[in-house]
């Protein structure tokens, strides 16, 4: 017996003895490593992948011939035969290409782990680096270039607030880097102009209820992600100057700007470093009348910085420092006329005249504008656990700070500024199990821990919101299974647990009308306030053939509705007489991507329900704003089709969006009525032809289509005039065309000439027509204006 025992030991120490090691080096086409490379062996079912330096081992690989596959995200996969002998040590160096292709689209933000666009049952849109360059051509203004390239997304609003400006008709979340923008606690409604387009690598934009970042997501969310190292150079970079002018009016309206980066490798340390500055002059509409200055963006100075820093501890663990600064100051010299409606009759026929600047100043009026601060400090270590993990955090800190317009809606007149900061700690894990009888399934697992302190005051020293402070804990699990590369199933939960404190305070007296009728001030009792949710999503794809890849979800997202404004219209005497709950969407959707050679067709359609409306309200009785407690069903369907033709010297696209939303009183599901402006946006279209005739040569021509929208009867107010109600006032429909150009001088300098309504059309945007009742947003367009640009790399 213990000769048998003896042979099997031999035997066994012979086989292992007997088996091969493969190695070697994965790099792009810019010689530089690739992290996170999967090297699998088919006909073993085994595998490993590349560190931080783009290096991989696999062991234990016994004598025969086998199929190496080298895949990874955003890169074209390589397969390779490779025949093994006894006890040897094979090496395969290669070089991946990037795969440009639109289905492969590389998403981190769905999930928070990479993964490919055609494989994630939801639907996303990547402005990737590619249009991102396009469009900064045209404008600084992030929130024109989403509204051009993101089919869902309401049309801008032409000034640096994006109230009104909602996905698929729901509340979204601004991040960069998945750091929190938006200040839910009191929605100031800045968010999406918070970084320099310069700095973004690309823009994920996440449609529909997702509850992998929590509160304030019922729409979607957009993330910013910001540039990386991208060189083996000591340093490299990018100088890129430009000036900006009206055209329909030149008085005094020249601007200009400059954006510098640098970028290299410096031993185990990688850097990249920004800094931009952009001062604008007069604006004027179509008509050579100077803009309303309320948000505007004439006569605005920009700063922007930013900065990257990683360092390669090992082969398996890196620390990443970066964060940013972005500071907007408007100094008109401009103060506003505000706009004026008229409603006629019982039918609705109505004029509308726009707001707009006259020369003057009003005493004491600080710059308006916002100023963010961004940091964060990441460490990553891979393939932990036997190789089957990988752990990241990241402890993040968010400063925003926004200035407002004077009103005289304050008793005595004043300016508001609204003050966030935010700290958070997300440590985060990522397990893969592969190969599990044809399954191969991914769990991505972790916490997130937030604290955030905000209020609004007045810059004289009254406050206007009380100091709130939340303290968030919320667990997550999301896992992915895929079936023998045919089918996708993704399910997730995360649990939210909120609390917050409010300190005592006293209302200011308000003017919501700016009628002169001042609410009264109200002593308020503060205390805590609690909420927690438990949000689920599931979602299926099948990815087997490009020609028709479809997906079906079910997704859910809360928010607390804007804490800020109830609390500072507050009748109640305690805090907890306010009667608050968060707003829980339910998200349904049926979508697919069609890739046919040079081809590509999405369409989705989607239906979400609320048992809130995800804002607030203004009470005609109360002259005040309380919280939308009338739930809302919302609906809606977009498709876009992209053709390259075979020679791509012409690309040619199109997009279409629509949605709708009803309201319903409480317990009566059957009373229905259309949600307002500030929800609900017009039907949009877009359409893009670009055109490259010569290598060094390149134009494109965009069109905006923004559709009617004409769902409500005026009313008869106090006064016996007819009227339209808060932001239910009727949108007429307009059309904006672009022109951009770019001519390459040398392979590292070219010159670009960028022209905003290139028929220098009079229109008022989509939220100057429908918050009409409140004057202050009345505002017309920009006319026709032009900006003329030289970028060199070196």
């Amino acid at each position: 017996m213990k000769y048998t025992a003896l042979l099997v030991l031999l035997f066994c120490s012979l086989t292992a003895f007997s088996q091969s090691i493969l190695k070697g080096e994965i790099k792009d086409e810019l010689n530089r490593p690739i992290v996170g490379a999967t090297i699998y062996l088919e006909e073993l079912q085994k595998g490993t992948t590349t560190n931080f330096d783009g290096l991989y081992t696999l062991k234990d690989i016994p004598e025969g011939t086998y199929t190496v596959t080298i895949r990874t995200l955003g890169y074209q996969t390589k397969k390779e035969k490779i025949e093994f002998s006894s006890n040897a040590i094979e090496t395969f160096n290669t070089t991946l290409k990037e795969d440009y292709g639109s289905l492969d689209e590389v998403v981190i933000s769905a999930s928070r782990n990479p993964e490919y666009l055609s494989e994630i049952p939801a639907s996303i849109t990547v402005v990737n680096s590619v249009k991102l360059k396009e469009y900064t051509k045209l404008t600084s203004n992030i929130n024109e270039i989403l509204a051009y390239t993101v089919p869902g997304l309401a049309v801008s609003t032409g000034t640096s607030s994006n109230w009104g400006q909602t996905l698929r008709g729901r509340s979204l979340l601004v991040m960069v880097d998945g750091i929190p923008q938006s200040t839910p606690l009191r929605n100031g409604q800045l968010g999406i102009e918070s970084i320099n387009a310069n700095d973004l690598s690309r823009v994920e934009v996440i449609k529909g209820a997702t509850s992998i970042f929590g509160n304030g997501g019922n729409g979607g969310f957009i993330n910013y992600i910001t540039k990386s190292p991208n060189t083996t150079k000591k340093i490299s970079g990018t100088t890129d100057v430009w000036g900006t002018s009206q055209l329909s009016d030149t008085k005094d309206a020249l601007g200009y700007g400059a954006y510098q980066s640098l970028t290299g490798q410096l031993n185990k340390f990688n850097y990249y470093v920004s800094g931009s500055f952009e001062h604008t002059g007069n604006k004027y509409d179509a008509k050579g009348v100077p803009l309303l200055p309320t948000y505007g963006f004439d006569n605005t100075k920009t700063y922007s910085s930013y900065g990257k820093l990683e360092y390669l501890i090992s082969e398996n663990q890196k620390l990443t420092l970066n964060g940013n600064l972005y500071k907007s100051r408007q100094d008109s010299p401009f103060i506003p006329v505000f706009g004026n409606a008229q409603v006629f009759n019982a039918e609705g026929d109505y004029s509308l005249e726009a707001g707009y600047g006259v020369k003057g100043s009003i005493p004491g009026e600080k710059p308006t504008g916002s100023q963010l601060i961004n940091g964060r400090l990441k460490y990553n270590l891979n393939a932990i656990f036997s190789g089957t993990t990988d752990f990241e955090t990241d402890l993040y800190y968010s400063k925003a700070e926004s200035i407002f317009f004077y009103s005289d809606k304050f008793e005595n007149g004043g300016q508001s500024v609204v003050n966030s900061e935010k700290y958070g700690l997300r440590p985060n894990f990522n397990t893969q199990i592969n190969s599990l009888d044809g399954w191969d399934v991914s769990l991505i697992y972790g916490l997130d821990l937030l604290r955030d302190k905000t209020n609004q005051g007045l810059l004289d020293g009254r406050l206007w919101v009380p100091n709130i402070e939340l303290k968030s804990i919320a667990p997550y699990l999301q896992a992915t299974l895929k079936l023998n590369n045919n089918w996708v199933f993704k399910g997730g939960i995360r649990y939210d647990d909120l609390n917050m404190d409010i300190v005592d305070y006293s209302t200011l007296p308000y003017s919501p009308k700016g009628d002169g009728n001042f609410n009264p001030s109200i002593s308020v009792q503060g205390g805590q306030l609690a909420f927690n949710n438990l949000a689920f999503n599931l979602g299926l794809r099948y990815i087997e053939h490009q020609e028709f890849i479809p997906y079906i979800s079910y997704s859910q997202g809360f928010s607390i509705a804007d804490l800020g404004s109830i609390l500072r219209s507050a009748i109640a005497e305690n805090i907890n007489d306010i009667q608050l709950e968060p707003a829980v969407t339910n998200n349904y959707e049926f979508g697919f991507i069609s890739k046919f050679n040079n081809l590509r067709l999405e369409a989705v359609g989607y239906y979400s329900t609320s048992n809130l409306g995800t804002g607030v309200a203004f009470s005609d009785a109360l002259n005040t704003f309380i919280p939308s407690v009338q739930p809302q069903k919302i609906f809606g369907g977009e498709v876009s089709i992209d053709y390259a033709f075979p020679n791509n010297k012409l690309v040619v696209g199109a997009s279409y969006s629509y949605v709708e939303g009803l309201k319903n009183g409480v317990g009566d599901e059957n009373n229905l009525s259309y949600v307002g402006g500030d929800v609900i946006s017009p039907p949009k279209l877009t359409a893009h032809i670009t055109w490259k005739p010569i290598e060094k040569l390149s134009a494109s021509l965009r069109m905006l289509n923004t559709g009617d929208r004409k769902r409500f009867d005026p009313f008869l107010d106090a006064k016996g005039n007819y009227a339209f109600r808060h932001t239910e006032f009727p949108v007429e429909g307009y059309t904006l065309v672009n022109l951009s150009a770019t001519y390459d001088v040398k392979p590292n300098i070219a010159i670009s000439l960028g022209i905003n309504n290139l028929l220098n059309a009079y229109y008022l945007p989509a939220r100057s027509q429908w918050a009409a009742p409140l004057r202050t947003f009345t505002a017309a367009g920009e006319g026709a204006n032009a900006r003329l640009g030289i970028t060199y790399n070196f």
